[in-house]
């Protein structure tokens, strides 16, 4: 809503009050006269005038001390003054810079009605340009905050199933396949590896664009990202019948102290771009030691190939300080450019004595002599418990796994039961496992970050400070598939002592519990993996048929087992637990609905949207999907087809 401007006149004379009253109602302008000094500082502390017209008979102090003193206590910090003076003192240039900090003009004793107009009107132009530009501000600000939170929610959604390709197949890795099996299988991974890099790079564009690009500090295995990232190419190369060729600096550090996943990112994009333009059989990766300077290595990393495949505006604009469009196919150039800069580095193309072109970045590192840790970091060493027993075995460790999904209960469940972990409990969310830790002793807590009821976050917060628990000083593992970019700061307030992203692998999750666990191996963990793997598949049910019944939409038994790994007795009991579950919830739902309690009933639609896509079924997750927006929309007609349409499916 538009309020009218008000002016405030400060003049102790009743003829120039007069005529600055005409000129204001000409100008549709409000206004109210004071005589007094004492009375302009009463009105500009309660409420935010547009102009103030104040005569030099008003004080017997140094007027631009006064306006000075009225501006900064005004509501309004940069109210717009016309001073009614003879002739205005002179003042210093520092002052003068203080005043001119907001519109500040002179009007010449006796008044000239026309010229106070003209300036009226400019300066409530400018006004109304001022409150168009905040209005504007605010707009983006409020855009900037909710494209965060739906990003937020979006990485959480997307990454959570990727989680799942990537953690399966590393299950059905440490099955008895044979040689076409395993390379379907690794075929799978490395897909689903590169469409989170790709994901990912589309998060990072979003966040360069609104200044939250943020670096991380651990220790990693240059050689372990090089051999990543080649064998997540690999399926590309191949249908591109392209072969890669790595030469690497025997120089180059085995240990580095830097951020690990950007550089993947930037050997990734680079790499990418490189193997999609070439019009050769193979390209070729150097890497090696730029410069070295105290313990800061600069690393120089090269593709060499006939063609690049940039235009020249690309080639251009990989060099200077503007933000030129990529092109959806080269969208991972503007990170990349964004990232080395933040390393240190700088990025380019040329082309060498032999006539071939390079596109090279150099990004820089601090080197360490510190082991290998994965891309998880321990928040803070005084909260993290480590138990040195030399001879401790997995089967000593007491894990409590807190995940509200049930496919992700049973995937990290099953991992660790290949690891050799046996004393396993599982809650649902943050209270559940808040009453586990008062009740029992554990070890180690895994904990999912986003839950309904109370999330990780809260939980791990209680875990530290509630005296009812047994053991508050346990190590906390947190487990999320939100951008940890977005939210790490807030993980060691919360007591968090160490933290992975999903998807997680199983080698990365294996050397964070040896982290945490010195007298358990990587060797060991690996070995106990192996021996399960043998005795699944000698137990492994043959039966892959799909339930034929009335509740076939619902239930795809093939598609269900090899989620859980072929485990007939698991896939048992989530059936049963699924098909009790269902009716109580939808009757939750209703209930919800019948008292006005939206937020409970959204919770709950989404809580349906999550056990219909674990059983994969695909119907009854769209209706809840669309019953879970209608909610958030309050369209009551939409919510009350969707549930008739839920109980019939159903």
């Amino acid at each position: 809503m538009n309020h009218k401007p008000i002016a405030i006149i400060a003049t102790p004379e009743e003829d120039q009050m007069e005529r600055i009253k005409a000129v204001c109602n000409s100008c549709h302008m409000n206004h109210i006269g004071v005589k007094t000094m004492q009375e302009v500082l009463d009105h500009t502390q309660q409420k935010p005038y547009t102009i103030l017209f104040i005569s030099d008979m008003i004080t017997e102090d140094h007027l631009c001390n006064e306006i000075l003193t009225i501006r900064n206590q005004a509501i309004n910090k940069y109210l717009p003054v016309l001073v009614l003076c003879s002739t205005f003192p002179s003042i210093s240039n520092d002052k003068m810079k203080l005043l001119i900090r907001a519109p500040f003009d002179i009007i010449e004793n006796p008044i000239n009605s026309n010229i106070l107009t003209c300036k009226v009107h400019m300066l409530l132009t400018l006004n109304h340009q001022k409150q168009a530009l905040q209005s504007e501000i605010q707009k983006s600000a409020r855009a900037i905050s909710a494209k965060n939170a739906f990003l937020s929610s979006i990485t959480h959604e997307i990454r959570t199933p990727i989680n799942s390709i990537i953690g399966m197949s590393d299950l059905l890795m440490d099955e008895k396949l044979d040689q076409d099996q395993k390379k379907f299988v690794r075929s799978i991974r490395c897909s689903g590896e590169m469409l989170l890099a790709l994901f990912n790079t589309k998060i990072d564009y979003t966040n360069i664009q609104t200044d939250t690009l943020q670096l991380d500090s651990k220790v990693f295995e240059s050689k372990s990202i090089i051999e990543k990232i080649s064998a997540m190419l690999d399926g590309y190369l191949k249908s591109k019948r392209t072969k890669l060729i790595t030469k690497i600096d025997p120089d180059l550090p085995r240990v580095l102290l830097g951020d690990p996943y950007r550089f993947e990112q930037v050997l990734f994009n680079i790499l990418l771009v490189s193997i999609e333009q070439t019009i050769n059989n193979s390209v070729t990766l150097h890497i090696k030691v730029h410069s070295k300077q105290h313990d800061i290595i600069k690393l120089y990393l090269c593709i060499e190939d006939e063609n690049i495949g940039l235009t020249d505006q690309q080639k251009h604009s990989l060099t200077d300080d503007s933000d030129a469009d990529f092109g959806n196919a080269h969208i991972g150039l503007f990170v990349t450019r964004h990232i080395v800069r933040k390393m240190d580095g700088n990025i380019g193309f040329s082309i060498n004595n032999e006539k071939r072109a390079e596109f090279w970045c150099t990004i820089c590192f601090t080197k360490t002599s510190q082991g290998f840790l994965t891309d998880c970091e321990i928040a803070d060493e005084e909260q993290t418990r480590v138990l040195k027993c030399e001879s401790l075995q997995a089967e000593d460790i007491r894990i409590l796994l807190v995940e509200d999904s049930p496919i992700n209960q049973l995937l990290g469940v099953k991992t660790l039961n290949k690891m050799g972990f046996t004393q396993i409990e599982t809650a649902d969310n943050g209270e559940e496992a808040i009453n586990c830790l008062t009740q029992k002793d554990f070890d180690l807590v895994l904990m999912d970050i986003f839950m309904p009821v109370m999330n990780g976050l809260e939980a791990s917060r209680l875990i530290r400070h509630q005296k009812t628990i047994r053991n508050p000083n346990l190590p906390i593992v947190a487990m999320t598939a939100q951008d940890t970019d977005l939210i790490q700061n807030d993980f060691k307030n919360y007591g968090i002592s160490t933290w992975l992203s999903k998807p997680f692998e199983i080698e990365k999750l294996a050397t964070v519990l040896t982290q945490i666990f010195p007298g358990l191996t990587m060797s060991s963990l690996n070995n106990k993996r192996g021996h399960l793997s043998d005795q699944n598949n000698e137990s492994k049910s043959s039966d892959d048929r799909s339930e034929k019944t009335n509740k076939m939409t619902v239930f795809d038994k093939k598609k269900l087992l090899e989620r859980l790994d072929g485990d007939e007795a698991l896939y048992q009991d989530l059936i049963q637990g699924f098909l009790s579950d269902i009716p109580v919830q939808i009757n939750k739902l209703e209930k919800a609905l019948d008292f006005d309690d939206l937020t409970i009933a959204e919770r709950t639609a989404h809580t349906l949207k999550g056990a219909f896509s674990n059983v994969g079924a695909q119907i009854l997750q769209k209706i809840a999907q669309d019953l879970e927006n209608n909610i958030q929309n309050g369209d009551i007609d939409k919510i009350t087809m969707n549930i008739h349409s839920l109980k019939k499916v159903f």
